[in-house]
């Protein structure tokens, strides 16, 4: 599947202000779960995607609203509730990197390096590089 033809199933529905409310918020509640997720690799992944600046909107779209669920207060499951408070964050994560397939390889990659580097908790501009995503998105 082509960049194109994400661009097309997600369309503009996701606002450039919904990617900064995203990115916004995003290393705060990083802070809050760290330890506590096993999908954080995930998440910081998704993170590093809607920050590049080559990924049309259109097919951020996942991405963002995957992330703005993580970080809502407001959950099915709330996150207080012990044991399964995350479930169904990890539900919502999990399906965007379904969704976006062979295009999240080179940001889970970069989410692999925030790791090495002992995992600091701000935002590592210095972390994200140029990725050609329409090579990621048409060789799985």
């Amino acid at each position: 599947m082509s960049v194109r033809d994400y661009s097309k199933i997600f369309g503009q529905d996701v606002t450039p202000e919904d990617v900064d409310r995203a990115k916004a918020a995003f290393w705060k509640k990083m802070q809050q779960v760290l330890g506590r997720v096993p999908f954080g690799r995930q998440a910081v992944g998704l993170y590093y995607m809607i920050r590049d600046q080559k990924v049309p909107l259109g097919v951020k779209a996942t991405a963002v609203l995957a992330l703005l669920y993580f970080i809502s207060p407001v959950d099915v499951i709330p996150d207080v509730i012990p044991f399964t408070g995350y479930l169904d964050d990890a539900a919502v994560i999990s399906s965007a990197l379904t969704v976006l397939g062979p295009m999240m390889k080179p940001f889970l990659a970069l989410a692999d390096k925030w790791i090495e580097k002992g995992r600091p908790l701000k935002d590592e501009a210095e972390v994200v590089v140029d990725i050609d995503i329409k090579q990621h998105a048409t060789n799985p």
